[in-house]
């Protein structure tokens, strides 16, 4: 056989929990305590689906040791899917001989400093770990036997992680932690694609809204944005940035405050569903928010200050004296006003 397909895997990550979903709701924190190990099962599904001869898992099982034995016992377990499908389980994290060994898991170690070689043989290949020749280190690579006599031989090296299966928060969006790789034994060469295996998709996305939007607009723009990042399955956890100049007519900038602009926005959102949850909504830098009928606003401002100011010196020279002049409202203000803008001036 010419051809050789397997999965290349980066961290497994089991035993850690999702962080940054203390104000979600129930269901999504559901969904996040079985995300890690479920993401596993999804990979070891791919694999057997797409018809790989192995699995290639380049990162750590577990960030923690003490949660490494309870990790690799339920790894044995699952395993069972892969092994009933012919498909070959290889560790190169650098956990991996301690899982071994601690929980009897059947995969093929490759100790860092070292490759796997890949031998063609009738009806499948053979795995082997080596020392590597001409291979560059710190790639996803494969390399030819210098020897004619040995056809159809490649070596097979990767980076010591590519980023975990499932990303744990939203601090590792973007990453990819999985690739269903295809080796030409015969050429030589190697061809990749992104293989989705994440329960929880973190991403962070900016939303430019155009001159002039008004908050009941921004909404729609953010809900619109939601449901084209919706996916056939899974949830996608958003991080969402707004740029742009919005405009709010009196107090309806209040809308704009960015936490009640993100709960009236996962009002919106259905329970359970396979589409967009948004975890955190801040403005850029560069937003700007101008307030029609601006001077109303902001005359009702300074008569609220003028106000407060007037009744406090009220107040602290009716307990000296009986109240004097003309209550507020009566022309009194004027003079009021002028002490405060007097500092400004």
């Amino acid at each position: 056989m010419s051809l050789v397909r397997f999965v290349h895997a980066g961290s497994l990550c089991l035993g850690s929990p999702i962080v940054g979903l203390a104000d979600s709701p129930e269901w999504l924190r559901r969904i996040a305590a079985s995300a890690v190990r479920q993401s596993v099962i999804q990979l070891f599904d791919a694999a057997v689906a797409a018809g790989c001869q192995f699995v290639y898992v380049a990162g750590r099982l577990t960030e923690h040791s003490e949660d490494l034995r309870v990790a690799a016992l339920w790894l044995a377990g699952q395993q069972e899917r892969l092994r009933a499908a012919g498909v070959q389980l290889v560790l190169a994290g650098a956990d991996a001989a301690e899982a071994v060994s601690a929980a009897g898991v059947s995969a093929l170690v490759v100790p860092a400093g070292q490759c796997l070689q890949v031998r063609s043989e009738l009806p499948g290949v053979r795995l082997s770990v080596t020392f590597p020749d001409r291979i560059a280190a710190g790639s996803l690579c494969v390399g030819a036997d210098s020897s004619p006599k040995s056809p159809g031989v490649v070596y097979f090296q990767s980076p010591a992680d590519s980023g975990p299966v499932q990303p744990l928060s939203a601090a590792e969006s973007g990453g990819n932690g999985c690739l269903v790789c295809e080796v030409d034994l015969q050429r030589q060469s190697i061809s990749e694609r992104s293989c989705a295996v994440e329960v929880l998709r973190f991403v962070r996305e900016r939303l430019t809204c155009p001159d002039g939007t008004t908050p009941p607009q921004l909404l729609q723009l953010l809900n619109a944005a939601s449901r084209s990042l919706a996916g056939s399955r899974g949830t996608t956890v958003v991080e969402w940035e707004i740029d742009g100049r919005l405009t709010a007519a009196g107090h309806g900038g209040a809308l704009l405050c960015e936490v009640e602009l993100l709960r009236e926005l996962r009002a919106g959102v259905c329970a359970g569903h396979a589409g967009a949850w948004p975890a955190r909504i801040r403005f850029s830098d560069r937003s700007e928010l101008s307030l029609e009928s601006g001077m109303e606003v902001l005359c009702r401002e300074l008569a609220d200050t003028v106000q407060r100011r007037y009744l406090r010196r009220q107040a602290v020279q009716s307990a000296c004296c009986p109240l004097q002049g003309l209550p507020l409202g009566a022309g009194s203000e004027v003079p009021e006003t002028l002490r405060v803008l007097w500092p400004a001036a």
